[in-house]
């Protein structure tokens, strides 16, 4: 098991900061959700110059919607992805190899939550991960039936985490935070199913970690790791259940 290493780890990547920017041509990916441009070079707009991104940087980022705050409004989830600010500021820094080796772990992964009916947006949400992958989103109601959470899947090297946001006074904030397996492609290698069922503690659902299994593969190139959607098996032996305690905003589990 690999969890002190992974602790560790996340502690070290969320000590990092920001610096320099560097150029490249821009190249923007984006979820077509709206036909109305100007929304969408407003939304660019307020993105750069919330991460301070140079016109002629290359990065991407994607637009997701869903009702995320129970105001019969739809929101909005925008994910940016600075592969390419990772790549240079490593070859600025002369560390190529050994921030390879991370997996050019660090801030270059991004989420902005925008309300749907005041249109505010809030400052950038930093997810300290591998940028080779960009973040990946679902949502589900989890907390309330009236509206759902949101989901927000990263990966560090050959490892998968889960950090789950509720959106609360128009401002998304972190309820939990989960792996999903770690040790890809090893001999080593860890996973857990995630199940959800009715609330044992408040109203808001319980979180029922299982241990899985992953069916063995061979990687062809190291950066295979960040693109591979492995097959869990599930197993029906629980690892941990989580309840919510309303008082304190944060998933708990009992000792």
């Amino acid at each position: 098991m690999k969890y002190l290493y992974i602790t560790i780890l996340i502690i070290t990547v969320f000590s990092c900061k920001q610096t320099n920017q560097d150029n490249n041509q821009k190249n923007n990916e984006s979820e077509n959700l709206s036909n109305n441009e100007s929304f969408e070079e407003n939304l660019i707009r307020k993105i750069e110059a919330e991460l301070n991104i140079p016109a002629t940087e290359s990065y991407t980022y994607k637009i997701y919607s869903e009702e995320l705050n129970g105001d019969d409004s739809i929101d909005y989830i925008i994910t940016v992805n600075r592969l390419n600010f990772a790549l240079d500021k490593a070859i600025e820094k002369g560390n190529i190899a050994q921030r390879a080796e991370m997996g050019y772990t660090g801030n270059y992964n991004f989420f902005f939550y925008l309300d749907g009916e005041s249109k505010n947006m809030t400052p950038s949400i930093p997810v300290p991960s591998s940028p080779y992958s960009k973040l990946e989103v679902s949502f589900k109601k989890i907390k309330t039936e009236e509206y759902k959470d949101i989901l927000i899947d990263y990966r560090i090297r050959n490892s998968k985490f889960r950090r789950y946001f509720s959106v609360s006074n128009k401002i998304p904030l972190e309820t939990f935070q989960t792996i999903i397996y770690d040790g890809l492609g090893t001999e080593n290698s860890i996973a857990f199913h995630i199940k959800y069922e009715p609330g044992s503690y408040s109203t808001s659902k319980d979180i029922l970690i299982y241990k899985a299994k992953m069916k063995n593969f061979t990687i062809k190139e190291p950066n295979d790791i960040y693109f591979i959607n492995p097959e869990i098996i599930p197993t029906k032996e629980l690892e941990r259940l989580w309840f919510f305690n309303p008082s304190k905003n944060k998933y708990f589990t009992m000792k």
